[in-house]
């Protein structure tokens, strides 16, 4: 499954914050962050729905994350 959030993340530095918290918290995700996009862009790619944490996650944060999209992919 592929999630698409549009977030508020403003730079390198939280960026960083955030990233500590994902890979500790779901280190079987790949994720990235597109930070020149407008929505400063989270794609979350992974083999469960993990988008309430996600968001969740980033609330606590301080961190705007809004879920856009999900694409669920055919089974590897």
């Amino acid at each position: 499954m592929i999630s698409i959030f549009k977030t508020n993340i403003g730079d390198e530095n939280e960026l960083v914050n955030i990233a500590q918290r994902l890979n500790k918290h779901l280190p079987d995700i790949n994720w990235n962050v597109d930070l020149a996009d407008c929505d400063r862009i989270l794609r979350v790619e992974s083999k469960d729905n993990n988008n309430d944490f996600i968001e969740s996650l980033f609330r606590k944060m301080g961190f705007l994350c809004v879920n856009l999209e999900v694409f669920h992919t055919a089974p590897q």
